[in-house]
Formats: structure tokens, C-alpha cells, sequence
């Protein structure tokens, strides 16, 4: 399978969680999968704040953020 493909079938899915989890709606969703594909899944929590988002999306994804950080030993830096 194609990495470009296979890559997209994991920000998909990744969205379809975030949307799920914070009840996104279809505009935000698309944008953020873009994100993904241009900046990755990393980066875009790293520069959260150059995101175009709905006030309350940035702040839950910044919650989701500090809960990355918990678990990935950086103290709330995803």
C-alpha cells in the first residue's frame, strides 16, 4: 500500500476519534485532517494556536494536548 495512503487512513481515523471525542463538526474536521496532512499530527498539536479553529475546539484540543504531554513524558509539551 501506498505510505501517502496509508498516512491518510491514520489521520482519518485519528479525526474520526477527535471528532468523537469532542463532537466536531464536518467543516472543523475537514480542516483539521488537512492540517494533518500538511503539518502532521505532531506539529499540529505543537502549533495548535496557528490553527483557523472555534474558540471552544481550540480549547478542548489544548486539553487533549496537556493529556498527550501526561503520557508521552514531556510534561504537557505534544
Amino acid at each position: 500500500m501506498d505510505s501517502k495512503i496509508l498516512r491518510d487512513t491514520e489521520y482519518a481515523k485519528c479525526v474520526g476519534l477527535l471528532a468523537e471525542l469532542i463532537d466536531l463538526d464536518t467543516d472543523t474536521r475537514e480542516k483539521i485532517f488537512k492540517c494533518f496532512q500538511s503539518m502532521g499530527i505532531q506539529n499540529f498539536f505543537m502549533h495548535l494556536e496557528l490553527v483557523d479553529l472555534p474558540t471552544e475546539t481550540y480549547e478542548k484540543l489544548k486539553s487533549i494536548k496537556s493529556i498527550i504531554g501526561l503520557f508521552d513524558g514531556k510534561g504537557g509539551q505534544a
